[in-house]
């Protein structure tokens, strides 16, 4: 029993990233219809600003001339926090300069244009930084004494502390999605593009902020991870396959089933490294993988799929 709930403590912190990051993918793909290749790539380039200002006269980042002056290493969550203001940047840079130009252009060219971006995130981060891990620290007490014992199972401090950032941030974005004009607004150019339009909605400033706060999610989940993970250029290759299957399994475009997809996955993915022996957390992926596709095959929508439809104009 205690090794069971061991390994459901030990999904949980993945799952929290899993989930932040997917329901950045389902934020975009809701409003746009476009799958955002380059969220990963998004997340770890404002995790490098996380470790800029945690060590601004590190001389092993190309930018530490500049970002000496900006004095001492910021706190872990001042950090993360001016990660995510980076994040908000950039997500409404590419919503603006990429994708809105090819917005008329059909549903294939702003794949295209995020899978550039991918490709063009992590080359310039190898050019700038190489590919040396960085570290950042995390938010949380992490020491070794710095847990829960339960049942004879072990709950860290930082476990504790990633699901509960992960769940200020959900209440926080619901109630910027039904108690503010701006949430409805959102809600309005989801639902109906044309008829937002019509009465008067910006619909493409509408669509910024919802890239600028997708963007800003993923930085808060590299952010998180980046205590564990360290900041790299390959940080989030991975977690962003994870994230998309957890996106996909819950039903994309659904926000409540990619954060319950994002556990579900971590879940699968710790049961099957723990209680399949001839699977090793190296190729555990391959497997998870098989158990999504089993499942979609059974329920191609997700758990909670919906039939979206797709607007590309903005």
């Amino acid at each position: 029993m205690s090794l069971f709930l061991q390994r459901i403590f030990d999904a949980l912190s993945n799952g929290a990233v899993y989930a932040s990051l997917a329901l950045a993918l389902t934020m975009v793909f809701r409003a746009t219809g476009v799958l955002n290749l380059a969220q990963g790539e998004m997340a770890m380039l404002t995790s490098y600003v996380a470790a800029l200002l945690r060590s601004p006269a590190d001389p092993r980042f190309a930018a530490s001339s500049w970002l000496a002056a900006l004095g001492t290493p910021w706190p872990v969550w001042a950090a993360v926090l001016g990660a995510m203001v980076a994040g908000l940047v950039l997500g409404a840079a590419v919503q603006r300069f990429v994708m809105q130009p090819l917005a008329d252009d059909g549903p294939l060219p702003p794949v295209g244009a995020a899978l550039g971006l991918f490709l063009l995130i992590h080359g310039l981060a190898v050019l700038w930084w190489g590919s040396r891990l960085r570290p950042v620290g995390s938010p949380f007490p992490d020491g070794i004494d710095d847990r829960l014992n339960l049942l004879g199972a072990r709950l860290r401090f930082q476990t504790i502390g990633i699901v509960a950032t992960l769940a200020v941030a959900l209440v926080l974005l619901s109630l910027l999605q039904n108690r503010t004009k701006l949430g409805l607004a959102f809600r309005a150019v989801v639902s109906n593009r044309e008829g937002a339009r019509m009465v008067g909605i910006r619909v493409g400033s509408v669509l910024m902020i919802g890239w600028a706060v997708a963007a800003a999610l993923g930085a808060l989940g590299g952010g998180l991870i980046a205590g564990q993970l360290f900041v790299g250029p390959a940080m989030m290759s991975r977690l962003i396959v994870f994230a998309l299957a957890a996106a996909t399994l819950g039903g994309l475009g659904n926000p409540k089933g990619a954060i319950i997809g994002g556990f579900v996955f971590a879940l699968m993915e710790t049961m099957l490294v723990g209680y399949v022996p001839f699977i090793s957390a190296d190729v555990a992926l391959i497997y998870t993988l098989g158990v999504l596709i089993v499942m979609l095959v059974i329920r191609p929508g997700g758990i909670f799929g919906t039939q979206l439809t797709i607007q590309t104009r903005s």
